[in-house]
């Protein structure tokens, strides 16, 4: 089993997908999967967009762990309240750990 960070840069409309699907398909092959939501990619945890919900739902049903930055997510006000359950918001230094220290393997989208 190996251990997956995938950082996703774009919002859901975008092409912000990506990185939840791919996380979907390596937890099915049992490997342990860290969704990282950076820059734009921090839309998708806005509790009311339509579009980030399902995507969330669809990372809780599969297993993933959803982290959002907490500076992208403040520029573009996805906090308190604002963020969807089932994502914890992070800073960079636990993005830096989790790419340098806790993860195998780290793909930027």
């Amino acid at each position: 089993m190996a251990r997956y960070l995938l950082i996703e840069t774009k919002g859901p409309l975008d092409g912000g997908d990506y990185a939840f699907e791919l996380g979907a398909q390596l937890r099915e092959l049992r490997h342990d999967v860290t969704v990282y939501l950076l820059q734009d990619g921090v839309f998708t945890a806005r509790r009311s967009f339509k579009a980030g919900a399902t995507l969330i739902e669809h990372a809780q049903r599969a297993g993933l762990t959803v982290l959002a930055d907490s500076v992208s997510a403040r520029q573009r006000g996805v906090v308190g309240d604002r963020v969807a359950k089932g994502v914890e918001v992070s800073d960079m230094p636990a993005m830096v750990d989790l790419l340098m220290e806790r993860s195998d393997k780290a793909i930027w989208h």
